[in-house]
């Protein structure tokens, strides 16, 4: 099963803290956008650098499909 997983991004821009999450499908995912942007303190003009990191949650994003059971024909 996987989990919905937040990116976090915190940042500061002309002595204004920001706060904000992502919401991404799951934990890989969400590393993957950290590597990806590792140079966003120049995209976001920051003061300073960017933290990002990733926090799980427990909301499911995909589970596990079920499979029919087979159908067995009894009136042979």
């Amino acid at each position: 099963m996987e989990f919905f997983t937040l990116l976090y991004i915190e940042y500061a821009l002309r002595g204004i803290d920001i706060e904000t999450y992502l919401i991404l499908p799951d934990y890989e995912a969400c590393q993957i956008a950290i590597r990806d942007n590792e140079d966003m303190p120049l995209y976001f003009n920051a003061d300073s650098d960017v933290n990002m990191y990733c926090v799980r949650t427990d909301t499911l994003s995909r589970s596990i499909k079920p499979m029919l059971r087979p159908t067995t024909d009894k009136s042979s």
